[in-house]
C-alpha cells in the first residue's frame, strides 16, 4: 500500500511541475542521467544529450546517451553516441529528426586548467540515421590530439562551424560548406589572440543568424558577423577571475545576457549593443544561476537552475534584458532549456531510474508576454523593488569621468525618496546618497580608484543600474 502512494505522489508531480513545464518521460530505463545541451530543429523534433548526474557535468565517469522525440515529446527514444568511453558531449546540433552532429571531448584532467576535466582530444562527430551509427568527421584534421572542442553549430545542412580551445598559438574555428565533408580551418589573422592560459566552455555560445559569439575563461567574448570568416574580441567582466560560461541574444542581434562564474560568485551581465559593452547586473532577485536561453520571436530569456536547495532550482524569465527576473517554478531541477519559439521548448532536469520513471525532460507551457508589453507578475508575488522599469530617461554623464559624475534622474524619481548607491563590479556597496525633489545630482568620484562601477538608483518602485568608469 504505501509503494503504491508512493508511485501515485510520484506521478501527480511528474504530471504537474508548475503547471508551466509539462513533465514528459525521456525514455531512460537503466540510470540516473542529467541533460546538458538540446538541439530542435523543427517544431516538433528535439534532441537531448546528457551528463552523469550521479558524479556532475566534469566526472570522469563516461556518458554517451542522447535521447530524441519526433512527435513534440510524446515520445521520446533514447539512444548512445558510439561506444568510445574516453569521450563525452561538448555541445549537439541537429538538423532534422535523423541527422545531427555532436563536438565531443576527452575524459580527464589538464593540470591547471581552470575547467579541471577536460583532456586534449576529442572532435566532431555525424549521424544520418537517428544516432544509431556515428561518425568521427576528417578525424586528426578537423581537431586533434591536442584540441579541446568546444562546440559545433550548424546554420544549415550545408554550413557549419567548430571551435575549440586555442592550438598552435589562436584558437581553432574551423567551417564548412559541404555538409561537413571538409573543413578548412579559420587563418591566425582572423582572429584576435588569445591571453595567456585562456580557454573556451563546453557549449558557451550564442549563434543568430550570421552572427556567433562564443566566452571565454577571461572574461571575454569573442564575435563574429560573417558566421565565423573573422572575428573581433570584447570584455564582458574587467576585473580578473571571472569565466563566461554562457551567453545568449534575442533575435536582433543586440540585446543579450551572459552567466559568468568566478570570485566565488555567479554574475549576470547584460549588453544591448550586440556586446560591445556589458553592465554587470550580480545576481538579481529570483535569477536561476545554471543555464539562460533566449526565446526567439518574443523579448524573453528563460533562466534554469540545478540546485540541492529547492528554493534556487526550477526556472525564471525575464523581459527586460536580465535586469529583473520572474519565477516560473521551482518545483523541480532544471538545467539546459532551449527554445525554437515561443510555442516549442524544452527543459532538461535528472532522468532518474524507477519505477516510476521520473522523466527528466519537461515541455514549455509558458504563455510569454509579447514585445513591448509589461510582464504579468507570477503566481508569487514580486516586491514592488523587483519591476520591470523603462531606464531612458535616466542619464549618467560624463563616462569616463574624472572628478564628478552627474546624474539626471528620470521624472517618476524626482518626486520620490530615491537612494544612490555606487557599486564597485565586486559586488559591494562604496556609498549611498539620499535624494528627494532634486532632478539632477552631482557625485564627488574623486577618491575612486580607476575603473568600472554601477550606479544603482533605487525609487518609486523601479531600480535603475547605470555603468559608469572612472579615469585620471
Amino acid at each position: 500500500m504505501k509503494k503504491h502512494l508512493l508511485f501515485v505522489v510520484a506521478m501527480l508531480v511528474l504530471g504537474t511541475a508548475g503547471a508551466q513545464w509539462q513533465a514528459q518521460n525521456a525514455g531512460f530505463s537503466n540510470d540516473t542521467l542529467g541533460f546538458y545541451e538540446m538541439s530542435l530543429p523543427d517544431k516538433n523534433t528535439a534532441w537531448a544529450v546528457c551528463y552523469d548526474g550521479k558524479g556532475g557535468l566534469l566526472s570522469g565517469r563516461p556518458v554517451l546517451d542522447f535521447t530524441r522525440t519526433l512527435n513534440g515529446g510524446q515520445t521520446w527514444i533514447p539512444g548512445k553516441m558510439g561506444t568510445d568511453r574516453t569521450l563525452r558531449f561538448s555541445n549537439i546540433t541537429a538538423i532534422n529528426g535523423q541527422e545531427a552532429w555532436v563536438a565531443m571531448h576527452k575524459i580527464g584532467p589538464v593540470p591547471g586548467n581552470y575547467v579541471g576535466s577536460f583532456a586534449k582530444g576529442g572532435g566532431v562527430f555525424h549521424t544520418m540515421d537517428g544516432g544509431m551509427t556515428w561518425e568521427q568527421s576528417n578525424a586528426g584534421e578537423l581537431f586533434n590530439s591536442n584540441s579541446v572542442p568546444r562546440f559545433v553549430h550548424f546554420k544549415d545542412k550545408n554550413h557549419g562551424i567548430a571551435v575549440g580551445d586555442p592550438n598552435d598559438g589562436y584558437w581553432e574555428v574551423y567551417l564548412t560548406n559541404n555538409k561537413g565533408k571538409k573543413w578548412k580551418r579559420v587563418r591566425h589573422e582572423n582572429l584576435p589572440d588569445p591571453i595567456a592560459n585562456e580557454y573556451g566552455w563546453i557549449s558557451g555560445h550564442a549563434v543568430v543568424g550570421n552572427t556567433i559569439w562564443f566566452g571565454t575563461s577571461e572574461g571575454r567574448m569573442y564575435k563574429s558577423v560573417d558566421f565565423g570568416k573573422t572575428w573581433t574580441v570584447h570584455v564582458v567582466d574587467p576585473l580578473p577571475g571571472t569565466y563566461v560560461h554562457e551567453i545568449a541574444f534575442l533575435d536582433d542581434g543586440l540585446s543579450g545576457v551572459a552567466h559568468l562564474r568566478g570570485r566565488n560568485r555567479t554574475f549576470v551581465f547584460s549588453t544591448t549593443d550586440g556586446g560591445l559593452t556589458w553592465t554587470n547586473y550580480f545576481q538579481p532577485a529570483n535569477w536561476k544561476n545554471s543555464r539562460m536561453t533566449a526565446v526567439p520571436g518574443t523579448n524573453a530569456f528563460i533562466s534554469t537552475a540545478v540546485h540541492g536547495n529547492p528554493i534556487f532550482q526550477g526556472s525564471a524569465v525575464s523581459y527586460d534584458v536580465g535586469q529583473t527576473w520572474i519565477e516560473i517554478d521551482n518545483d523541480a531541477d532544471k538545467a539546459v532549456c532551449r527554445f525554437y519559439d515561443a510555442q516549442t521548448g524544452y527543459a532538461g532536469g535528472f532522468f532518474q531510474t524507477g519505477p516510476p520513471f521520473l522523466g527528466g525532460i519537461f515541455k514549455s507551457e509558458i504563455n510569454f508576454q509579447h514585445p513591448g508589453t509589461a510582464p504579468k507578475l507570477s503566481t508569487s508575488e514580486r516586491s514592488i523593488s523587483e519591476r520591470v522599469t523603462n531606464e531612458s530617461a535616466t542619464k549618467v554623464f560624463p563616462t569616463p569621468a574624472t572628478s564628478t559624475l552627474t546624474l539626471l534622474l528620470d521624472d517618476d524619481l524626482v518626486t520620490a525618496n530615491t537612494i544612490v548607491n555606487i557599486v564597485g563590479m565586486d559586488g559591494k556597496i562604496i556609498s549611498t546618497r539620499k535624494s528627494a525633489g532634486v532632478k539632477s545630482l552631482n557625485m564627488d568620484v574623486r577618491e575612486l580608484v580607476p575603473g568600472t562601477y554601477i550606479l544603482r538608483i533605487t525609487g518609486n518602485g523601479q531600480t535603475i543600474n547605470r555603468r559608469f568608469t572612472v579615469t585620471r
